[in-house]
């Protein structure tokens, strides 16, 4: 979970002892799924009407009590996330009484919203870092991707002010079929600005979102492969990709890493996601297990989650895949993708035996027919 990113050698083994321990350490707040933007492969957001007809939001203090109670279970580390955080009404009480309580707090945010008002917010009560989405690299982009055809602007606007105050942040990217070419050009744009830029191929289906407002875009599995050895190459210019492939396809020759061995992340380890409803849940992509924290500890939520989520059955197709190794596949993929932690996400499969394929090209022929051979297994 990348609200871990960033922590201390001592946090790191805080964190490392609550995932042994099944400690909830860190997790997200999800304020509302209302945005100022429009983004065509959002997977959350809903308009008011949506929102009022499955739920409301919390209020300032109910959060504050939720708050409350995950820190008495342990929780140190909170990523404050939407649809857009900073149109929460009360976000800038919510946010001061969070620091008040010594949370090590990140913030998503596409940063459209940011003004010296809002700079000079943050500047006073410095978080350990904001994360800005940056959808692309002019207004026309952000226009056709997030139907805000001055984003960029806003962006850059944003970017200038926090810079000027020194509040930490950096770039998150999502790669779709209306952006995915600028990957290079936005790590240029980044470098310039000194800020570091993360890249994400993979898009989740839109399964939160209301039954009748699923469409999505994103990349074909052929081109998400592709996206993948771009932004490795445009990441670390100067790379030397015949070595990337050779470390990255030696995996398959290694021992298949089976679901007992990890799922790939720490949701019900020692992570949490808590949607706009006040609803515990492993992460932000599974509308279940969850358990309401209203009216409950945060402790007897967390152990009730937990408990259903290692009941869910898994994927026997994954567990024995030779590809296991070299794909990003969990739970949640498998949920969303297929309606079943136990479906195939073919999706993926068809991803990373794109990706796999692509990396044989960097090696020398001999090499590269031994695992083209281990692909056909």
């Amino acid at each position: 979970m990348e609200l871990f990113e960033g922590a201390s050698g001592y946090e790191e083994v805080l964190v490392a002892k609550a995932d042994v321990l099944n400690i909830p350490i860190g997790g997200t707040m999800e304020l509302l799924p209302l945005c100022n933007m429009d983004c065509r492969m959002c997977y959350i957001r809903q308009t008011k009407v949506q929102m009022e007809a499955e739920g409301r939001m919390l209020t300032c203090d109910e959060w504050i009590e939720i708050a409350r109670k995950a820190k008495d279970a342990g929780v140190l580390f909170l990523l404050i996330t939407g649809g857009e955080p900073l149109m929460y009404p009360d976000f800038r009480r919510l946010y001061t009484a969070l620091t008040d309580m010594g949370f090590v707090i990140t913030i998503n945010t596409n940063g459209t919203l940011i003004d010296e008002s809002w700079a000079d917010f943050f500047a006073s009560r410095p978080c350990r870092r904001m994360n800005i989405t940056l959808y692309g690299k002019d207004n026309a982009t952000y226009g056709t991707l997030c139907r805000n055809p001055v984003g960029f602007d806003q962006i850059s606007r944003a970017v200038k002010l926090l810079k000027e105050r020194n509040v930490p942040f950096r770039f998150n990217f999502t790669c779709t079929p209306y952006n995915v070419e600028q990957l290079p050009e936005l790590f240029v744009y980044a470098r310039s600005q000194g800020i570091p830029l993360s890249y994400s191929t993979y898009v989740f289906p839109p399964v939160r979102k209301p039954g009748d407002d699923r469409q999505f875009e994103r990349l074909t599995p052929e081109e998400c492969a592709k996206a993948m050895v771009r932004g490795i190459q445009a990441a670390n210019p100067g790379i030397l990709m015949p070595q990337v492939a050779k470390a990255v396809l030696s995996n398959l020759e290694r021992p298949i890493i089976g679901w007992a061995d990890g799922k790939r992340c720490r949701a019900a380890v020692s992570g949490f996601w808590i949607n706009w409803k006040g609803e515990l849940l492993p992460c932000g992509m599974f509308s279940e297990p969850k358990e309401s924290l209203l009216g409950q500890s945060f402790t007897d939520a967390w152990k009730k989650m937990c408990f259903a989520f290692r009941k869910l059955p898994l994927c026997d197709s994954c567990e024995n895949c030779g590809l296991r190794n070299i794909c990003s596949v969990c739970f949640a993929s498998c949920e969303t993708e297929t309606g079943s932690t136990s479906g195939k996400p073919e999706y993926l499969c068809d991803v990373t035996r794109c990706y796999a394929e692509l990396l044989t090209g960097f090696l020398p022929e001999t090499e590269a027919e031994k695992y083209r051979n281990l692909l056909k297994e």
